[in-house]
């Protein structure tokens, strides 16, 4: 039986939409990579000595162009996906498992990733150091293209701009490489909210007419969970707002180190801030409906409500009682905990008798 998704033309799609972008010149994106490579080990002390975590190992920055981050993340997605697309392919009927609906939703996919790859500037990306796929599996991405055009666009100062973007990738890292379970918890969370997906058509069409449903009551059906929070089951639901509780943590976490890591050394960091939460706010029209719909404006409310959920525990218990979100998995936040953090500060301040 073909797979359900044809990944050689997602990958012929999205290098045919991330060249529709144009690159920079050659000579400016060695630029990047030279200034990267010497920014790496003094943004590494700093992110180490401003979030506590010890991180072995030294990374490697990869300079890349968008249609390299688009495959990049096609790879990502095969490994993530793969024990969702297996169920898919024993429970459709053979009559929907096509080359042809494969080669659409390979389509599909390339377009997303290759219009994704116009906007990201860095990434650290776990579910490729596990795969073995990065070679050292410690290498962080930044794409060349665009951090060159943001710094064009708004008149950057390049090395001060290259070392606050570096600050931010580099607590993922410490995140993930940091935090002696964060890995497996991650993975894990990903195999639960997978493994519960259910391809019943039936499940299908009841989220269909709880969305149209939703819409004639003036409410978003994906301003909340992107597409994925209209097709899940309650069990699957309980698992994303873990998802969606550790994501706003991390993002926000690494805006709140970014700024505070670099504030002595980065003299421009308070614009470089300023004006990032206003590209986030201020979407219009098609790149405003791309986001919902491929759920990137969710993530975006993440870095917001991450960084307030962090800047009022600190404000309570300073970094002592913040610190308690890497000591065990039970100690993360939900959703609802970023939201209304007093709810995580009493629970754990009950916990330690603060």
């Amino acid at each position: 039986m073909p797979d359900v998704i044809s990944w050689d033309v997602a990958s012929r799609v999205a290098k045919n939409v991330a060249g529709y972008f144009p690159e920079p010149p050659r000579s400016e994106i060695y630029s990047l990579e030279a200034d990267l490579v010497s920014i790496f080990p003094e943004a590494e002390s700093e992110v180490a000595a401003a979030t506590g975590l010890a991180v072995a190992g030294s990374p490697t920055p990869q300079v890349m162009s968008r249609a390299q981050w688009a495959e990049a993340n096609i790879t990502s997605f095969k490994s993530t996906l793969a024990p969702l697309l297996e169920q898919l392919s024993e429970k459709l009927p053979r009559w929907r498992v096509s080359g042809a609906s494969a080669g659409v939703a390979g389509v599909q996919l390339g377009a997303i990733l290759g219009w994704l790859s116009s906007k990201v500037l860095g990434q650290f990306d776990v579910i490729l150091a596990d795969a073995g796929i990065d070679l050292d599996q410690d290498t962080v991405y930044f794409v060349a293209p665009n951090i060159i055009a943001v710094e064009m666009k708004y008149g950057f100062d390049q090395q001060q701009f290259r070392h606050w973007i570096a600050l931010h990738e580099l607590t993922h890292r410490a995140q993930f490489n940091g935090v002696e379970w964060m890995r497996g918890y991650f993975k894990e969370l990903l195999h639960d909210s997978i493994s519960l997906a259910n391809p019943d058509p039936r499940i299908f069409f009841e989220a269909l007419k709880k969305a149209f449903e939703s819409i004639r009551e003036g409410r978003n059906p994906i301003a909340e969970n992107g597409p994925i929070g209209m097709f899940a089951t309650p069990e699957q639901m309980v698992i994303l707002n873990r998802i969606s509780g550790l994501m706003s943590l991390l993002e926000g976490h690494g805006d709140v180190i970014m700024n505070r890591a670099g504030a002595s050394d980065i003299l421009q960091s308070t614009r470089f801030a300023e004006i990032f939460a206003e590209r986030r706010s201020s979407q219009r029209g098609f790149a405003k409906l791309m986001s919902q719909l491929l759920g990137t404006e969710a993530k975006m409310r993440q870095y917001q409500e991450g960084e307030r959920f962090v800047q009022r525990v600190e404000e309570f218990g300073g970094t002592e009682l913040f610190n308690k979100v890497w000591e065990r998995p039970e100690n993360l936040p939900d959703i609802a905990d970023i939201r209304e953090p007093d709810l995580w500060i009493e629970r754990m301040t009950a916990k330690s008798g603060i």
